[in-house]
């Protein structure tokens, strides 16, 4: 399954397929309806007027980061999702209200959801380097990964990897290893976010497709629960980046939208 690409700051401009061009929201952001699931990315800003878009927990939680590089991304991640979000319902950002439930434990550091939405929205976050990413659905548990080439170099994880992808990543070029890993990587973290588990599971327990060939899940060792459907869509986040979202149940047309200003309006 590829992703249909929408250019411009996270405004739906000219694109349609199969099933009709992408509908706006009055603000200006695409809307999500049902049967897609639509990512957006942005560039990590320091910019202090996104603050008002957050709500107080995430204002203090945005003071307690010590570097400015980790302060900007959550600042941005949060900003962006309330933003989107925000459109679908016809809110104000800061109003939005969040809440999270590890599904292991019910600690307070699970998969952020929305208290008490108008109608259901699913989303996920990811930030990596100075990029990050939030995918919405209308309802289907999602989950975006998005990491950075070239930030883990020689030194790879492999214990993440299934006996069968360690043999594949083996065969790659090593100039093309650390890219082919990522490809890896990105799929795993997708999936283990839409289902909730996260890195409570080993990600070498999940088996996906050859960095080279469509994303797919491909076999999940000692898998506990009802074997959902899971849809894997491999992104485009930009140069020196790779992504992936996946989407539990049916099968969504994916959508992927570049939000240049966070903070302004869509041009």
């Amino acid at each position: 399954m590829t992703a249909t690409p929408v250019t411009g700051p996270g405004r739906a401009v000219g694109t349609a397929d199969a099933r009709g061009a992408v509908d706006v929201t009055d603000a200006g952001i695409a809307r999500v309806r049902p049967g897609e699931c639509h990512v957006w990315f942005a560039e990590a800003s320091a910019d202090l007027g996104l603050l008002s878009l957050l709500d107080a927990t995430e204002r203090d939680r945005y003071r307690q980061f010590l570097r400015e590089q980790p302060r900007a991304l959550y600042l941005t991640a949060h900003a962006l999702a309330r933003k989107v979000i925000a459109a679908q319902y016809g809110v104000r950002p800061a109003a939005l209200r969040f809440a999270a439930v590890c599904k292991h434990c019910t600690g307070a550091h699970g998969k952020p959801r929305l208290v008490d939405p108008p109608f259901p929205l699913e989303l996920s976050l990811s930030h990596s380097d100075e990029r990050v990413a939030v995918a919405l659905t209308l309802g289907a548990d999602v989950g975006v990964d998005l990491e950075r080439v070239g930030h883990h170099r020689e030194d790879l994880p492999r214990t993440v990897l299934s006996a069968a992808e360690r043999r594949t990543l083996q065969s790659v070029p090593e100039g093309a290893r650390d890219a082919a890993f990522i490809r890896y990587w990105c799929r795993k973290e997708a999936v283990l976010k839409a289902t909730g588990d996260g890195l409570l599971v080993n990600p070498a327990a999940l088996t996906v497709s050859p960095p080279d060939a469509p994303a797919q899940l491909l076999a999940w060792d000692d898998r506990t629960g009802p074997a959902r459907p899971v849809h894997l869509t491999d992104l485009d986040p930009g140069p020196g980046y790779r992504a992936a979202v996946a989407v539990l149940d049916h099968a969504p047309r994916v959508v992927a939208h570049r939000m240049d200003d966070v903070l302004g309006p869509p041009a």
